[in-house]
């Protein structure tokens, strides 16, 4: 039931312009701004903005109300809504991955995979994160009254950016982290991918409860 929630759900909104021109867009910051990893952060942002896509095109066809009808369980609904942003995340980290190992290959220049690695593991924390913020308040007030939400993570991910950037903070992580034995990579990917996964598992447990109290 929940995989045949999150086909149903993904061609409801995935073949859609506005997704697909965010998917390109992806594309577009890997080729403009090749800088290692960029592409990927890219990814993630976008995935965080288009949590909420779904929500507004259940609001548009009033498949709310077609999901009370069927025989379909509003935790099923949950599941399979995180499950269908999920696939949107690896399809993003996906284009984003590509785009970064073919500018490379064209410029000629190397790639740091333990950078990337660690990257790509703070893009899957960030999409966690973001997911648990935004999963209950979009199930339990809809897109209209909870549009809002969805900016929220990517505007204080772009501050304090800015902010490390001027201080100089950024700069000195990113020489950092750049040349970290891969071993040491690899562990501290699978601790922020862990992030990632329970904030997602999060939001679901909490946005279960909150979508079987709404009124549909």
């Amino acid at each position: 039931m929940i995989a045949s929630f999150i086909r149903f759900d993904l061609t409801s909104w995935l073949p859609r312009r506005q997704t697909l021109l965010l998917l390109a867009f992806v594309a577009v910051i890997g080729i403009l701004l090749p800088v290692p990893g960029m592409a990927l952060m890219g990814a993630a942002m976008v995935t965080s903005l288009m949590i909420a896509a779904p929500f507004l095109g259940d609001e548009r066809g009033r498949l709310d109300t077609l999901y009370g009808i069927l025989p379909l369980s509003r935790s099923s609904v949950v599941v399979g809504r995180a499950g269908s942003i999920v696939v949107f995340a690896l399809l993003a980290s996906a284009i984003a991955l590509a785009v970064t190992v073919l500018m490379a290959t064209v410029r000629g220049g190397s790639l740091d995979w333990g950078l990337l690695l660690v990257i790509e593991a703070i893009a899957i924390a960030f999409v966690g994160l973001s997911a648990s913020i935004q999963l209950p308040v979009l199930f339990r007030i809809g897109y209209t009254r909870g549009r809002l939400i969805s900016y929220a993570p990517v505007l204080v991910i772009a501050g304090l950016a800015w902010l490390a950037q001027a201080i100089g903070v950024l700069d000195g992580a990113q020489e950092a982290v750049t040349g970290v034995p891969l071993p040491l990579a690899v562990g501290l990917g699978l601790a922020l991918g862990a992030v990632g996964i329970v904030g997602i598992v999060v939001g679901v447990l909490l946005a279960v409860p909150l979508y079987r109290k709404r009124e549909l």
